[in-house]
Formats: C-alpha cells, structure tokens, sequence
C-alpha cells in the first residue's frame, strides 16, 4: 500500500499491491497499530486539544501519490507548503505567472528559479536515494483549500488535439485572429501564450474554438451550431466563476474572457453586446491597480481597454473601465512605440469620459485634454510618420488618401488620436453659440472632422493586412459619417463598412442603414 488512505483499497497482494503496481510506486505497508487500554489517575492533567488538526503522512510514495507530477530522480524545494503538492518543478515562467494568479495569497516574491531551488525553513526536498518529506504541523491554510477549489478550470494536457476540426479552429485563431488583439503587445500574448494556456485551461480553450467558429461561419460557410456548442459550453462554467475571489485573479479566466467579448462584438446588434464587459471589469476590479504590470494580466487589460473603447463609441457613452492603474501612463517622456500607442488608447478614453460623462464638457478639461492631444502628435516618435502618402485622386472617384504604416502599434496609436481628435473638434465648448463668427468656427470644425475622418479610412482601407484599423475607421464613421455630403465620400464610407463586415464579421448592417439615412438615400 502505496499511503495510508490507500490501505482501505489495498488488495493485500504481497509484495506489491495491485494499486501500487498500477501507480508504479515503492508498495510501502501500514503499520500495525495495536490499541492499549491504559488507565489514568483522577488529577491527570490534559492538554487542550486544537479545533482543527492535519494529519501528515510523511512516506516518500505517499508525498508523491499525492503530487504525482514531481520527479522522483530531482532535488528541489518549494518555498510554500501550500503549493508543494500542487506546482511540478518544470513550471515554465509563464506557467507560473497562471499557478501565482490563482492564489493570490501565496507571496508575491517568489520565482519559479527561487521558489523550486532556494533553500527556505518549509520546504519539500526529492532526492532518488533517500527522499524525505518535511511539512509544517499546521493546520490546512486557506490558501490550500482555494487551490484546490481550481481543479476544475486546470486538466491534463490536451495536446496533440484529436479532432481535426478542433485543430483547424485553434490554428485559425493563432494565424488569423490573435493578431486583432496583440497589436500593442511586443510579446504577442494571445499568439504565444494564450494556446499554450489552452492546453491545460478548457475553458480558455472553448472561448478560442468559440471564437474561430464564429468567424469562419460568417465569413465562410463553417457550421454555426459549433460556434454556440463551444459558446455555450465555456460559459457554463466561466459564469460561476465570477463570483469565486479565486479564480477572478486567474489570468487564464482574464484571457476567455476577453476572447469572448470579441465573439459578442461580432453577434452585435442580435445579442447583448455587453454581456461579458461586466466580466472583464470584475477581473481588472480584482487586482491591485498598482501591481497589474506585465504578463497576461497586462496584455489582456489594454485589450480589454480597447473593447471599451469600441463599445463606447458606437454608443455614445463613457468608458466602464477603471483607468486608474500603473499600467496607465498619460506622460509625454521617452518609451517605446507599444507605450506611445497605448498613451494615444488612453487619451480617447479620457475623452470620451469627457464628452459623455455625466459632468459634462467644462471649458477647463476640454483645453487640458486639447493640450494633451497636440503634445501627443507633436512629440511622438518619427516612426509613427508613414511609410508612404499619397492624396486621393477625386478625378478617379477616390475619397481617401492612400496612407502606409510600418506597424500595428502606430496604425492603433495614430486610429485612436484622431477618435480623440474628431471627438474634441464635436464637443468643442469655445465655438461661439451666437453671432456671425460661429459660423465659421462651425465650418472650420467641420473641415477638421472630415479630414480626420479620410485619413482614419484611408489608414484602415490601405493597411488591411491588421483588421483592426479597418474596424477603428468604422467607429468613426459611427461619429460623424453623416456629416458627409459628397456622393463620392459617402458611397466610400459604405464601403468601408461593407468591408469590414464581410471580411471580419463586424456587424455594421445598421450602420450603414443609419448613414443612407442620415444623408436622404431613402
């Protein structure tokens, strides 16, 4: 018998029980425990006894039956007894980064290099030869116990996937989707991580079959059923877990999830298109706003960010988000084009707090945020200069200019500065209410809006190779495409949407509806 839990189970078969054999462990026997009826004196004194004990089988094969993911020819030592039984010693960084984010608790300064190689006074050291166990003679802690609460979300590795169409949905996701969301990432979390995530995360990986089945059925002729079979089945269980403090610090859960609100972003107008921002608000709600920086937890909460933005703008409304976290940075010092992009996100937020929030546009924060917005422009890295330029051709029916860039981040950054731009030019509260010099403060804005306008679906239309520039320039055209009178700009910015719903199913049916209409088409 392999421990004494195993006893009961034991087919008493001699020298190694068939559980042992079936386990491939050293068959270690019970003791044999004989019962004295020992008498005491009336005045014996007695030790009171705690309300919770742990019993602690501290046998090598028990240990290991217990954690049979650690090797039994290594020596390491795990720092925590609370994750001795739970993390293998071959943990990559990342692979850590997901078992930390599950206890939040467990120290905050452990690596995986420290936490299965320093020495430490609580620790589990495995050695071939001689392997010995030492624990603390504590009772269980609640670190252990919530631990233990995630053995749902986390199974066994599922790679290599069995299902071909499995398999095709998944590549489809890393070659052709993830790209939407790593565009001011330089580590390309949800290309790299998230799949590796997937192997041990079901729930993470639904959200991506999910996700790649939605798009392939509305931009091909893949099965829909599949999409709501693996929709379905995901929330299920994602649900219940926003209410768990467990498992809302679980990077992995943060991933789906924002998975998840692009699969809305597509069922948008016909279902809820909120439905999962309370989720993701409920996950960056769970982390400390000063300590969110790096890894998943910070790739997942700019893409998050930007599906707020999104949302925001085709609604007219303020961002849900709380923007008040390190990783938010609204300086004009030196960084890298990713922070320069991210500053520009930032920025549309604010804005948009700004003209929709419920104080109103005050002439003071409107010029701070004016401010802001040219500094950004004027102090950005030349890099964010394209690449080429060349002016529409009007003779030729063109209506934007042909503008290339070199990457992702500075088709984003520059996208969200002209949102802001063209959203500050709106709620401008200096233009005059009355009087002849209104109206050529009104023509003048209107100038600024349509070229900002042109240029945002001349950077989408001609960088198609990132999707995403293709949807900003749609929720631009959400701002103030019916301002446009020309037959050419207006037949260009139909096209716009038309594009970007069949290609990348977005749904913009009704906004197109709502621009024919504005400019009298019906």
């Amino acid at each position: 018998m392999s421990s004494s839990k195993s006893a009961s189970t034991s087919d008493q078969e001699t020298p190694t029980c068939g559980r042992c054999l079936k386990l491939g462990l050293k068959c270690t026997k019970s003791f044999k425990y004989r019962f004295h009826r020992e008498s005491f004196a009336s005045d014996q004194k007695w030790l009171r006894t705690p309300t919770d004990l742990t019993f602690v089988d501290e046998t090598q094969d028990s240990m290991k039956s217990e954690s049979p993911f650690l090797p039994d020819h290594t020596t390491n030592s795990v720092h925590s007894p609370s994750i001795a039984n739970t993390v293998s010693p071959d943990l990559t960084a990342s692979e850590w980064d997901t078992f930390r984010a599950r206890s939040p608790r467990i120290q905050r300064d452990i690596s995986p290099q420290r936490a299965l190689s320093d020495p430490s006074p609580i620790h589990v050291s495995i050695d071939s030869d001689n392997a010995k166990t030492t624990r603390p003679r504590s009772p269980m802690r609640r670190e252990e116990t919530e631990i233990k609460t995630l053995a749902p979300v986390y199974v066994e590795n599922a790679w290599p996937l069995k299902d071909p169409s499995e398999a095709l949905l998944l590549r489809h996701f890393i070659h052709n989707l993830a790209i939407w969301l790593d565009l001011c990432d330089p580590l390309q979390h949800f290309q790299v991580d998230v799949p590796r995530r997937a192997g041990t995360c079901r729930i993470l990986l639904n959200a991506i079959f999910a996700l790649s089945a939605r798009h392939l059925s509305r931009t091909g002729d893949y099965d829909s059923y599949a999409s709501n079979m693996y929709h379905q089945e995901c929330l299920k269980h994602l649900i219940p877990m926003l209410n768990d403090t467990a498992t809302v610090t679980d990077e992995s859960l943060f991933a789906a999830t924002i998975i998840l609100r692009v699969l809305e972003e597509m069922d948008a107008p016909e279902g809820d298109p909120e439905g999962h921002m309370l989720g993701i608000q409920v996950f960056v709600g769970a982390r400390d706003p000063y300590s969110m920086g790096g890894g998943m937890s910070e790739a997942a909460f700019w893409v998050g960010l930007r599906q707020e933005i999104y949302s925001a703008v085709i609604k007219h409304k303020s961002v849900q988000l709380n923007l008040e976290h390190c990783l938010v940075d609204r300086s004009i010092e030196p960084t890298s084009d990713f922070g320069w992009a991210n500053r520009a996100v930032i920025h549309c937020a604010d804005v948009l707090n700004c003209c929709f929030g419920d104080l109103g546009v005050s002439i003071p924060h409107w010029t701070d945020l004016k401010e802001r917005c040219d500094s950004w422009k004027k102090l950005r890295p030349p890099s964010f200069t394209p690449i080429f330029y060349r002016e529409a051709d009007r003779g030729k029916r063109e209506a934007f200019p042909e503008i290339w860039h070199s990457h992702a981040c500075h088709i984003i950054g520059i996208q969200h500065h002209m949102l802001a731009q063209i959203l500050l030019a709106i709620f401008n509260p200096k233009i005059p209410r009355l009087g002849g010099s209104r109206t050529t403060a009104l023509r003048s804005m209107e100038d600024e809006i349509k070229d900002c306008l042109r240029d945002l679906c001349g950077i989408g239309l001609y960088n198609r190779w990132t999707p995403p520039g293709m949807f900003t320039a749609s929720m631009g055209i959400s701002l103030c495409g019916d301002r446009f009178t020309d037959r050419i700009d207006q037949e260009a910015l139909l096209d716009i949407l038309a594009r970007t719903e069949k290609d990348h199913a977005r749904p913009t049916a009704a906004l197109q509806q709502q621009m024919m209409t504005s400019w009298g088409w019906e």
